[in-house]
């Protein structure tokens, strides 16, 4: 799993994703969470129609509500890809273990 500093944008990293990033981890402000993009975009292979799979594992409850305020926050920005939301604390065994190898972490120890 490669690291991402939560603080500071990486001038690597292609548009959308640092504008995804902020959004994201914005609206996790105050919750105890670490946050991972994975799929095509963490590896670095996108498609012209690839989405943008962010995965959310939190420390604790996560309120449902911070996730629609989330998404809510996704579709009304100017990202043009769809990004997919996923919470680790509700996911497969499988998807949370391609998630911690696999997966660029953007937030989180």
């Amino acid at each position: 799993m490669r690291d991402a500093s939560p603080g500071a944008t990486d001038l690597r990293e292609p548009p959308p994703l640092p504008e995804v990033r902020r959004i994201v981890l914005d609206a996790l402000r105050g919750h105890d969470a670490d946050v991972f993009l994975f799929g095509s975009w963490a590896r670095g292979t996108p498609s012209r129609t690839s989405d943008i799979d962010v995965a959310i594992l939190p420390r604790g409850a996560l309120p449902r509500e911070i996730l629609s305020l989330l998404r809510e926050r996704l579709e009304e920005s100017h990202v043009p890809q769809r990004v997919e939301i996923v919470n680790l604390a509700e996911g497969s065994d499988a998807l949370r273990e391609r998630v911690l190898l696999e997966g660029r972490r953007w937030t989180g120890s």
